[in-house]
């Protein structure tokens, strides 16, 4: 039975593709110019990362409760209210897949062609690879599954090939070189540490990490497809995605800073892994990094139609959205919907200039979400005894991300104006949605 075919394996796959994207690539080279240490830019990428462990925890907390497709949408209307769960639904169909599907295949796009000048070649490209991923998801999940985990399995091939190539390069250059990497300090030298007691400095802190939790976003994949998988394995899926995800970001930033100069990185911005893949193996090490980040891209669409129509599908058969979208195990309509508005979107480039946003609303969501352990602590309590560390786990995540908003609130105050239009877009969804039930009746 298709219900139960999709395994650990397959589950932390689609959680490390929705997770490694293309914020990985990008945030560090501004983040060190911002920070002026390597060694903090680190500790950056960890605390993120010990935020996302955190809400990974808690994420498993709700899914070995209540098992069902829809992820925040299924925990915010079944304990909570109908209608905040049909806002976060909303947010998770626009927010969270929908605007980062078009991103992600933008960005594919434009790392095979290579051009990021010619942006409708990089708009073809991703179209086509929008429409393969729909066409492998409707045959059944276990497909899409299985073309998933052979792109993830490719990618970190890649990052193997780039560390191998990082570790010969040390090995080979030293100071009299006149190299002077990003890293060039010991982190059991303390002097770094005094920074914290310099006035703004926990605030030009608090803006990066917001700007880096980003590439964070996404570790509660497999609870959107709960119900098509035992939730033990959902539940554990996240958590070692998590980890997983978090060792690897914190590897391949040492690698970055270790084995190019700072001035290298800042001037690089988005394209700054280039530059540090040349400066190791020449240009074929780059062709290399190049290809990893589309295949990076690549696992990101693959992994959010895999999720998204999900949402879409058990929306719909709740009756917030047409009823055509509902019904079956491999929701085809809704998998031909949300590639449609994907590629949409992609076709608008300018409006991918917007995305950052969805950091900030997916933080909101994710924080309202996860509070559902609290808000129904009766019923969660009935259905599996709530233990102390899901208690802590759920405490450390909602705090991170009110600190995250705040960080927001600083860097990209125009971002609450988007995100303020999407809740609110979320609530005009279900009123329209309950006055046409009430219709027929009337």
């Amino acid at each position: 039975m298709e219900k139960r075919s999709i395994g650990l394996v397959s589950l932390v796959c689609l959680v490390i593709g929705n997770m490694i994207g293309s914020s990985v690539y990008i945030s560090t080279s501004y983040a060190i110019g911002a920070l002026g240490d390597a060694r903090w830019v680190l500790i950056a990428w960890a605390i993120a990362g010990v935020h996302a462990i955190c809400g990974a925890i808690a994420y498993s907390a709700l899914a070995s409760r209540f098992s069902l497709n829809g992820g925040e949408y299924v925990f915010l209307s079944r304990f909570v209210h109908p209608a905040v769960g049909c806002m976060a639904g909303w947010i998770s169909i626009v927010a969270g897949f929908t605007v980062p599907i078009a991103a992600a295949g933008l960005i594919f796009g434009q790392y095979i062609a290579d051009s990021p000048d010619s942006i409708w070649q990089s708009q073809v490209l991703a179209t086509l690879w929008i429409a393969a991923c729909a066409i492998f998801h409707s045959v059944n999940l276990r497909t899409g599954a299985w073309v998933n985990n052979a792109v993830v399995g490719l990618k970190f091939v890649g990052f193997m090939i780039f560390a191998i190539a990082c570790a010969m390069f040390l090995m080979r250059v030293s100071p009299s070189d006149g190299f002077q990497p990003a890293m060039d300090q010991s982190f059991f030298a303390t002097d770094y540490l005094k920074r914290v007691d310099e006035q703004g400095f926990l605030k030009i802190l608090l803006v990066q990490l917001f700007f880096i939790a980003l590439a964070y976003t996404g570790f509660n994949a497999s609870i959107y497809i709960g119900g098509e998988a035992p939730s033990s394995l959902v539940s554990r899926s996240m958590i070692l995605s998590c980890v997983l995800v978090t060792a690897t970001y914190l590897i391949l930033n040492a690698l970055f800073m270790m084995c190019d100069t700072r001035e290298s990185i800042e001037a690089g911005r988005d394209y700054f892994v280039k530059g540090v893949a040349r400066n190791v193996g020449g240009a074929s090490l780059e062709w290399v990094m190049r290809i990893t980040i589309a295949l990076s891209s690549a696992t990101s669409v693959l992994a959010m139609l895999a999720t998204g129509p999900r949402v879409i599908s058990q929306m719909s058969s709740d009756g917030w959205l047409p009823k055509i979208f509902s019904g079956s195990q491999t929701p085809r309509l809704a998998i031909g919907l949300q590639a449609l508005a994907s590629c949409l979107i992609l076709w608008r480039a300018s409006l991918i200039d917007v995305i950052s946003y969805l950091g900030l609303t997916l933080t909101m969501c994710g924080a309202i979400a996860t509070s559902t352990l609290w808000i129904a602590y009766r019923e969660m309590q009935a259905r599996k005894p709530v233990a102390w560390w899901e208690h802590l786990a759920t405490a450390v995540y909602i705090g991170g991300a009110l600190l995250l908003i705040a960080g927001a609130w600083v860097a990209r105050r125009e971002q609450f104006y988007h995100c303020l239009v999407t809740f609110i877009s979320g609530l005009v969804v279900y009123l329209i949605a309950k006055w046409w039930q009430r219709k027929p009746a009337e």
